[in-house]
């Protein structure tokens, strides 16, 4: 049985056999503080279950020793028809096996005599806080179900737009994609990232049913994975905390179950360092490497490892051995790109050799320094224009770029745009 209720204006039950103690709750608490619009009050469970019968009560702060029905039947009974109400007990026994009863009726709190106002106030707050929760989580499955809106459906379009860069990696855009797809932007951070390369092109109808039957055997396999598909191959967004050796595990019992299914070889490459502004560039660098290794008996590579493989044969201290270099790089062009930037800037900012220092970044990103330098300065151009707070010129000389002819050359070597082009095309409503 359900109880509709609004915010601010919930009612709340006090039932207990102390005629004194209901009398000093109802009086010295300022309960419409809380949200409390009406506070009816009983002194058996008999006449607690009338009161709930017949008006509608959001929650039910109850004893437990009452006569002839304990508060604990009481509230089993609340639960088993109005499962809404929120239960809270206030009892003098502090008996496990009471308290090992309450947890089996679903009781928000166990509070023992004497409780101090404020304590017992914070209760119903938090009590409150969560008949809020619970409304909102339900009025969203209401509106979900009466416009067919589907989660999981807006959750892949997210993250695929987020690898193509179709949303630009800023935290304003990001929000604004969050806010229309009607998702918890916290729920979205990914832990990890997973490349499955297969061993031919998908294409067409046959290709594509194969495709659908990976995505549900993967999500089938792993419940806090979310599979995409992008130039006919895999990506799994991974969204709960696991270890590089858990990883390594999901991928390899997912390579098993294909064994056989598909032809040529399948191989998966994985990166544990990621961060939803950067999701791009870390399927770009999955893909990179898959470009560029692929050992002969070796299904399963930890891109994280392989760059500190690579970075010790190059002769690479330990401690400058890892992605912390390209991180340190990378952070050192964001905060520069506006600035004329070269190698030996770079190489002095980071402290390691330029040759070297390239040799890493590319390996790892498959982008020179130069390159990447244009690409980040295009990125924030992108965001500029679809801002549309100052001229093409004006976004040209705020990257870097010393003529206009120069950067519109540049932009449309990495977007196939020109500046005007991109801006009609994110204006033309």
């Amino acid at each position: 049985m359900m109880r509709g209720w609004k915010s601010e204006n919930m009612n709340l039950l006090i039932v207990d056999d102390e005629v004194i103690i209901v009398s000093l709750l109802k009086k010295h608490i300022v309960w419409e503080e809380l949200g409390i619009k009406e506070v009816f009050t009983a002194y058996t469970a008999m006449d607690a279950r009338r009161v709930v019968a017949d008006h509608a009560i959001d929650i039910v702060i109850c004893d437990i020793e009452m006569p002839k029905e304990s508060g604990l039947d009481f509230l089993a009974w609340v639960k088993e028809n109005y499962p809404d109400i929120m239960r809270i007990i206030l009892t003098s026994y502090p008996d496990f096996k009471y308290a090992q009863d309450a947890i089996s009726i679903g009781v928000l709190k166990y509070l023992l005599k004497p409780v101090s106002f404020e304590e017992l106030a914070e209760t119903v707050r938090y009590a409150v806080e969560e008949l809020e929760k619970q409304k909102n989580t339900k009025q969203r499955q209401a509106d979900n179900l009466h416009t067919g809106y589907d989660k999981k459906r807006e959750e892949k379009i997210f993250y695929t737009k987020m690898i193509t860069d179709e949303i630009l990696p800023f935290p304003e855009f990001i929000d604004r994609a969050v806010e229309e797809g009607k998702l918890n932007k916290e729920e979205l951070v990914p832990e990890g990232l997973v490349y499955i390369r297969l061993g031919r092109a998908m294409s067409g109808k046959n290709d594509s049913a194969l495709l659908y039957a990976l995505c549900n055997i993967a999500e089938e396999l792993f419940e806090n994975i979310v599979e995409i598909h992008l130039w006919d191959n895999i990506f799994w967004v991974i969204r709960s905390k696991e270890d590089k050796e858990r990883i390594y595990e999901m991928c390899e019992l997912f390579l098993s179950k294909l064994d056989g299914r598909l032809p040529g070889e399948i191989a998966a490459y994985f990166i544990y360092h990621v961060k939803l502004e950067t999701l791009s560039e870390s399927a770009k660098d999955l893909r990179q490497a898959a470009m560029q290794y692929r050992n002969v008996g070796q299904s399963i590579y930890d891109v994280d490892d392989m760059i500190e493989s690579i970075s010790e044969s190059e002769g690479g201290d330990q401690a400058a051995s890892s992605w912390a270099v390209v991180e340190s790089v990378k952070e050192y062009l964001r905060e520069h790109y506006m600035e004329p930037i070269g190698r030996q800037e770079i190489e002095e900012a980071v402290h390691l050799n330029g040759d070297y220092l390239n040799r890493i970044f590319k390996s790892a990103t498959g982008y020179s320094l130069i390159q990447y330098i244009q690409y980040y300065r295009i990125l924030v151009a992108r965001r500029l224009i679809a801002e549309g707070k100052c001229t093409i010129t004006e976004v040209g000389i705020s990257v870097g770029f010393d003529t206009p002819s120069y950067f519109a050359k540049v932009f449309k070597k990495w977007t196939d745009m020109t500046p005007f082009e991109y801006y009609n095309r994110m204006h033309k409503n």
